[in-house]
């Protein structure tokens, strides 16, 4: 635990010095609560619902988030890191193997954590947000947050782990969390799109992630509808940990 923890301060630190992933992580989630809370988010969900719509802006951030930090960041800084022959030197630290992944997710748990508490309290101050979850709610949507930032972290991790060309990794890494924010709903509205693309968001996990946190958030959860969502997270996060154990990073 002392390795994890003197690794954990390692990589924040190494991580705040990087101006791209503090404008994708920190930045770009404020931006986006402004320009969708100028746009819509004094406007009701639906006529003679007091929810506005930038109830519904906050989970799609958190979301969003996750997933940049799973999908783009780790990969990328693993990569990042065996290109420059370090990962090498850290078989010499006396952590282990998957203290070190562990550690690297801690610090982007971290730092999605304190984004989320900026853009939370913007939404809130500026943008007349609510909060609409009972108690029993509040706990559901913090365990599926978890659930969820769990899939996408181990959903990179999987991209490290069978790319070793740091450019190759970034071109997927950058692919994959596009065509889920382009087919989620995140962009542009899922109603609006194709059919065959609805489907095929309903192959991605941001689509699932975003349904069920904003069902929570408003607190108009239907767990009968939500069920086949969760058990799809559930089912890739089993899916992706067998992948990851059978799997293992070369150092160098």
């Amino acid at each position: 635990m002392i390795a994890i923890k003197a690794f954990f301060k390692v990589e924040l630190k190494a991580l705040l010095r990087e101006p791209v992933t503090i404008f994708f992580m920190i930045i770009l989630p404020i931006i986006l609560t402004i320009v969708f809370g100028s746009t819509f988010g004094d406007e009701p969900i639906a006529e003679g619902s007091d929810v506005l719509g930038i109830d519904l802006v906050i989970p799609i951030n958190i979301v969003f988030l996750l997933a940049n930090a799973g999908l783009m960041g780790i990969p990328i800084t693993i990569s990042e890191v065996r290109s420059q022959m370090a990962l090498k030197r850290y078989f010499t630290l006396p952590i282990s193997y998957y203290g070190y992944f562990i550690s690297l997710g801690m610090t982007f748990a971290f730092v999605s954590f304190i984004s989320t508490l900026i853009f939370g309290a913007i939404s809130y101050i500026f943008y007349k947000a609510s909060f609409w979850m009972n108690a029993v709610h509040t706990i559901l949507f913090i365990v599926t947050c978890f659930l969820i930032l769990y899939v996408f972290f181990i959903g990179g991790y999987l991209i490290a782990l069978n790319i070793k060309n740091t450019r190759t990794t970034n071109i997927v890494s950058t692919i994959s969390f596009l065509a889920m924010v382009f087919s989620s709903g995140v962009a542009i509205p899922l109603e609006s799109m194709p059919k065959y693309i609805q489907n095929a968001a309903d192959v991605l996990p941001m689509s699932h992630s975003i349904k069920i946190l904003q069902d929570l958030w408003i607190n108009e959860i239907n767990y009968s509808d939500r069920f086949g969502d969760y058990l799809y997270l559930l089912v890739v996060a089993i899916l992706f940990t067998l992948f990851v154990k059978w799997r293992r990073l070369k150092w160098d």
